[in-house]
Order: structure tokens, then sequence, then C-alpha cells
């Protein structure tokens, strides 16, 4: 996930190298009460701080919430720009996060990239009765019953399906990327391109 997350970071950052398009980064945490920023700026050093900055946190400033989502993006962002929300949308409060995207779009150019999370849940067949699980982003565990880890992919694919609706109803362009690098890069790629000339249009 981690993976698709980076490469969508990588190639809308060369697509703002090639447009000459300043780039920044905003990182949340799970709860969307923490938030990590790198300033926008121009240039493929940039892109290359950027990608640091989201996988190892270097470089990143700390920001201060603003109250809600979007008024705290809103706050990091003095001047209309595009904001380019890249997750895999695999949290609770996920109606209220698009309802502070879509009030942010109304002065940003929004629009959402979803990592197509469903493979990471697709486990081997196990004998055992209960398996302990661990998220490795919160350290939270749960024990979970053979059945229900078998139908976890199915159920992640069913949540994101309903992220996109929810996206359509808010109004907000959405991407979906996957692990195939190739495909999900170049579809990426013409997204960003034929936004960006619809926009200029």
């Amino acid at each position: 996930i981690a993976a698709a997350i980076t490469r969508a970071i990588a190639t809308i950052g060369m697509s703002a190298v090639f447009f000459q398009d300043m780039l920044g980064l905003l990182t949340v945490n799970d709860g969307m009460t923490q938030f990590g920023a790198v300033r926008p700026r121009i240039g493929r050093n940039q892109v290359m701080h950027c990608l640091d900055a989201y996988q190892f946190g270097r470089g990143v400033e700390e920001v201060t919430a603003s109250g809600t989502l979007s008024q705290t993006l809103g706050s990091f962002m003095r001047k209309t720009g595009l904001v380019v929300f890249v997750s895999d949308f695999l949290f609770p409060d996920v109606e209220q996060v698009m309802h502070e995207l879509s009030l942010l779009s109304s002065s940003h150019d929004v629009f959402l990239v979803q990592a197509d999370a469903a493979f990471a849940f697709e486990f081997p067949k196990v004998h055992a009765g209960w398996i302990e699980t661990v998220d490795i982003e919160t350290g939270r565990t749960q024990f979970l019953r053979r059945g229900e880890l078998r139908q976890l992919a199915e159920q992640v694919q069913r949540w994101q399906s309903r992220v996109e609706a929810l996206a359509r109803d808010a109004d907000l362009d959405l991407v979906r990327v996957g692990i195939d690098s190739t495909t999900s890069d170049l579809a990426l790629a013409e997204f960003v391109a034929e936004r960006r000339l619809r926009k200029v249009a």
C-alpha cells in the first residue's frame, strides 16, 4: 500500500516539475489530529524531498491543527492551488473527511488518489481457529476467527468502492491506483494531464 502511495506522489511530483508547478506534502496520522508538512516549492529536488519525508519522516515540519481538516489544509496553503489527497481511505470517519475535502474544493482544486488495498488482506489458508492480528500503523492487536480473516479482502473492496461513491456524491474526482505499477502510473499520469488541460480550458 505504501509503495502505491509513494509511486503516486512521485508521478504527481514529476508532473508538477514538467509544468513548473509548486509541490508540497502534508501527512496526517490515523486520527487526523497530527500533521507534518513540507512547504511547497518548485523543482525535482523538491519531489525527492517529499518522497523522503513520506517514507522516512525526514525534513517534516510540524503543523498545528486549526480546527477542522479543511481549515488546517486551508491555512497550510496560503494561495489557491492543487490539493491531491492520497490515501487507502481505510479509516472510520471517511464520510467526515470527504465532507471536509468537498469544503476545501470551494477554494482549491482538490482530487483524490485511492491506493487499492484489498491485495494486502489476502492471506494464505490457516488451520488455527483464532488468529491474532496487528495493525502496523497503530500497534493495535485484535483476534479474528478464521472465517473473518478470509473475508477481509472482500470487505476492503466493498469499503473502497463505497469511498468512490462518496467521492462522486461530493463532486470530487478520484483515481484508483493498485499494485500493477505500470498500469497505475500511466492511469494517474493521464488523469493528471487530462485534468490540467480541462482546468486550463
